[in-house]
């Protein structure tokens, strides 16, 4: 999804915390099938929720803030107060208390937020631009309040070794470009991968897709392959390919796009983004041809 900025629009991102319990069920579901769809998440447990509220607007000639900081947190943080904070979703909001058949997932969680509160915040003079919500560290939704639109990002690591060396050039050459990572004996990474999927969320199940299947394609389509190997010594995918994160990057697109487009074909999920981390000091994004 590409947003459309103002050029004299300004961007501020509030960040918000609470602590919360829920389970999922769906009442017309025997227990077993239930499990079957959302594991052992149909027992009641708890989080601690992180939120990141983006709001867009014009600079005030007055005092020079889009809009006073104290005014969003009053306004979002009694609201989370009154509804999330130390609640049991399902049975003291009034939204999931109504309907047992919606689930407090973290895409309709966001999604409830961006209705309940983006009115109020159009009338302190600015509009909700994004709200992203992570339930655990490795977890979070995004949400930009396009009907039930929504991106899903998984965060993943592991490691590997590979040496930078380009057929193409000279070993001089190499070695002037690559320096210490021309090592003929390699040297290696703990990778970060976030795998962005984007898509509608699954009115049913209120989620864009099972963790359990995402996290199934990665481990067979990534870990199977890359985890603690060298890459250029053991894969096939870089016996005459160079190894760098842009290479790597691009190799792992192509190896999980199909699989992520079957996890939900009615509902036309798809790869979003890939973002992979070499080191702390730099990391790649791809988004597809």
């Amino acid at each position: 999804m590409v947003i459309q900025h103002s050029l004299d629009m300004i961007h501020l991102t509030r960040y918000i915390d609470f602590e919360a319990s829920h389970y999922y069920y769906l009442p017309e579901l025997s227990e077993e099938e239930n499990y079957q769809i959302f594991g052992n998440k149909v027992n009641q447990h708890g989080h601690n929720y992180s939120v990141h509220l983006t709001v867009g607007g014009k600079i005030q000639s007055s005092d020079g803030m889009v809009i006073n900081i104290k005014d969003v947190d009053e306004l979002i943080r009694s609201y989370i107060n009154q509804y999330y904070d130390h609640k049991q979703i399902n049975q003291q909001h009034p939204v999931f208390s109504a309907d047992p058949c919606i689930q407090p997932t973290p895409e309709n969680i966001a999604i409830e937020l961006w209705r309940a509160t983006s009115q109020d915040l159009v009338a302190l003079g600015v509009n909700m631009r994004a709200i992203r919500l992570t339930e655990e560290e490795r977890t979070y939704v995004q949400y930009y309040g396009v009907e039930s639109m929504i991106h899903l990002t998984r965060t993943y690591e592991f490691s590997a070794a590979h040496r930078l060396h380009s057929s193409e050039l000279s070993d001089d050459e190499n070695t002037e470009i690559f320096g210490k990572c021309n090592n003929p004996n390699g040297h290696g990474h703990n990778y970060v991968l976030e795998v962005t999927l984007s898509g509608e969320v699954d009115q049913r199940t209120g989620l864009l897709v099972r963790i359990v299947d995402l996290d199934q394609v990665i481990n067979k389509k990534v870990f199977g392959r890359f985890d603690h190997k060298h890459l250029n010594l053991d894969t096939v995918e870089f016996q005459n390919l160079n190894p760098t994160s842009e290479n790597f990057v691009r190799v792992l697109w192509e190896l999980i796009e199909s699989d992520i487009l079957s996890l939900s074909p009615s509902r036309s999920v798809r790869l979003h983004r890939l973002r992979l981390k070499e080191t702390p000091k730099s990391f790649f994004d791809y988004y597809g041809d």
